[in-house]
């Protein structure tokens, strides 16, 4: 894919429909910024969003994606219905994924919070025991540990990674 092609013609259909960056971005529930990412071929819309934009322009996503409008001989009902159910498979598929990874995110954070709770009940009553000195040790460890690879894992480029790793975790659970 193209990015800079696909940019220059989600501009070009921007501005077919007269709308500023600003108008559409109200339309589609997004920042001004982030159509101007898209239309600079920065980055690109995330696949609901796609489908969104193919439907308020009228095109198809494969026009979409390819940055260009196809002959009409492409745009018969069938490919484009095939064409936009696969998508929506695919962006459902991609929900679910990143709702369970939110899902484990959140449960390790409060397992974080938990840890360092314990350690700070701990640290107030000063226990002078080696074993509870490293069980002390050992909560604030777990908990500073599981915040900071939370922070990097949703982080823009440690939640792709996150995602590539549920990705390949399921494909090898379907086998």
């Amino acid at each position: 894919m193209d990015q800079q092609k696909i940019g220059t013609f989600l501009k070009q259909l921007r501005q077919e429909r007269q709308l500023t960056q600003e108008n559409l971005a109200e339309i589609m529930c997004v920042t001004n910024r982030s159509v101007s990412r898209w239309e600079n071929g920065v980055n690109l819309p995330d696949l609901p969003t796609l489908i969104q934009l193919a439907d308020f322009y009228g095109v198809e996503l494969r026009e979409l994606l390819d940055g260009e409008r196809k002959p009409d001989a492409m745009n018969t009902p069938e490919t484009k219905s095939a064409t936009e159910e696969t998508a929506r498979k695919v962006a459902d598929y991609s929900n679910d994924v990143m709702e369970k990874v939110t899902h484990r995110f959140h449960y390790m954070y409060l397992i974080s919070i938990a840890t360092v709770l314990i350690y700070l009940v701990m640290n107030h009553f000063d226990f002078s025991s080696p074993l509870l000195q490293a069980i002390q040790g050992a909560c604030l460890g777990i908990g500073l540990g599981m915040l900071v690879v939370g922070a990097i894992f949703t982080s823009n480029r440690g939640n792709g990674m996150a995602f590539f790793k549920v990705h390949l975790r399921e494909r090898s659970n379907q086998k």
